[in-house]
C-alpha cells in the first residue's frame, strides 16, 4: 500500500533525476509522487516525447513472497491491458540485484486519484449523476475482473485505488492483491495463514465480513469486491466510510446507517444495502449490480 506525496519534493533517495531504460522505453525520473514501505512511485517522461509523462512504480523485492506480489500485479494488468477502465501498464522488468530483486512498473500517469478529486470538494457532494459515473466505470473494470474464466478477486477495490486518467475515465490501479483462490478455509493452520494474508493486503475500512472472521465458514471469493463496492458507492455518495475500519463488530454487525443528506434515489440506497449483505451469497454479482445501475 502506498500514499500519494503530496508535496512532490524528494522524499526518497532512488531513482530521482536519472534515465533508465525499462526493456525498449528510455524514461526520465523526475520526483516522488508516492510511497510505500518498500515501494516508490515516480513521475517520468518519455526522453523522445517529453511530454508524454508516465508514472513509474519502483518495487525493492526483498524475498519470494513480495516478488510473488509484483509477478501477479504484472500478470494481472498484461491480462486487462487495453480496458478503458484500468490502468495501462507501459513496460515491466524486473532486475536482479543479488541479494534482492527490483521491479520497474511503467504505466500511465493518471494526475488526481478519487480521494483527491473528493477532498478538494469539501463539502461540495457529488449529484447522483456523477456518483453513477465514477461508480460505473469502476463496476466495468470489476466486470472484467470477475469475468475471466477463473474470476480475479482485486481485494482491495478502495477509493485510494481510483484514479482519474487523462481521457477523463476513471481507473482502477494497484492489483497486487488480486486472488483467484477463492475458497472456505477449515484448517486451523490454513487459517492463520490467510488471516495474515488478509491482514498484510487488504484495507479495514473495505473488508468484508468474511474476511474478518474466518470461523463463519464462509467461502472467500469475488464476492469480497462486491463489499468493497458497496463500501466504495457509500464513500463516493457521503465522502466518509460506512464502518470504522478498526471495528470488527460493526462490519460483523452491519453496524451502519445511510444519511439523510445528501439525497440519492432508493436505486443508489437500495444498491449500497445490497452490496453490504453480511452473507456473501446474498450480495449481487456485478453483472447484477452493474445492471442495477444502467
Amino acid at each position: 500500500m502506498w500514499k500519494r506525496n503530496p508535496f512532490g519534493g524528494k522524499a526518497h533517495s532512488g531513482l530521482d533525476g536519472r534515465t533508465i531504460v525499462v526493456r525498449s522505453l528510455k524514461i526520465s525520473v523526475r520526483n516522488v509522487i508516492a510511497q510505500g514501505g518498500f515501494s516508490c512511485v515516480y513521475l517520468a517522461c518519455d526522453t523522445v516525447h517529453p511530454s508524454k509523462m508516465y508514472a513509474l512504480k519502483h518495487i525493492i523485492c526483498n524475498d519470494s513472497e513480495s516478488l510473488d506480489l509484483v509477478m501477479k500485479e504484472i500478470q494481472v494488468m498484461n491480462l486487462l491491458k487495453g480496458h478503458p477502465n484500468v490502468v495501462t501498464l507501459v513496460a515491466h522488468d524486473v532486475v536482479d540485484m543479488g541479494r534482492t530483486k527490483e521491479a520497474l512498473l511503467v504505466m500511465e500517469f493518471c494526475e488526481k486519484s478519487l480521494v483527491s478529486a473528493m477532498e478538494s470538494r469539501g463539502s461540495g457532494y457529488y449529484e447522483e449523476k456523477k456518483v453513477l459515473l465514477i461508480f460505473r466505470d469502476v463496476c466495468n473494470a470489476v466486470f472484467a475482473m470477475h469475468g475471466q474464466s477463473l474470476p480475479i478477486a482485486h481485494r482491495d477495490l478502495k477509493a485510494e485505488n481510483v484514479l482519474l486518467g487523462s481521457d477523463g475515465a476513471w481507473k482502477i490501479c494497484d492489483f497486487g492483491s488480486t486472488s483467484t483462490n477463492h475458497k472456505c478455509f477449515n484448517k486451523p493452520e490454513e487459517m492463520g495463514i490467510e488471516e495474515d494474508v488478509i491482514r498484510k493486503h487488504t484495507t479495514p475500512d473495505y473488508r468484508a465480513p468474511e474476511m474478518w472472521d474466518l470461523y463463519r465458514r464462509e467461502v472467500i471469493s469475488e464476492k469480497v469486491d462486491i463489499w468493497a463496492l458497496g463500501c466504495l458507492l457509500y464513500r463516493i455518495c457521503y465522502f466518509k466510510s460506512a464502518f470504522d475500519g478498526e471495528s470488527k463488530l460493526q462490519v460483523l454487525n452491519g453496524n451502519y446507517h445511510i444519511p439523510e443528506q445528501p439525497k440519492y434515489s432508493i436505486a443508489v440506497t437500495g444498491l449500497i444495502k445490497d452490496m453490504l449483505e453480511a452473507s456473501p451469497n446474498a450480495r449481487p454479482d456485478i453483472t447484477q449490480a452493474r445492471a442495477l445501475i444502467d
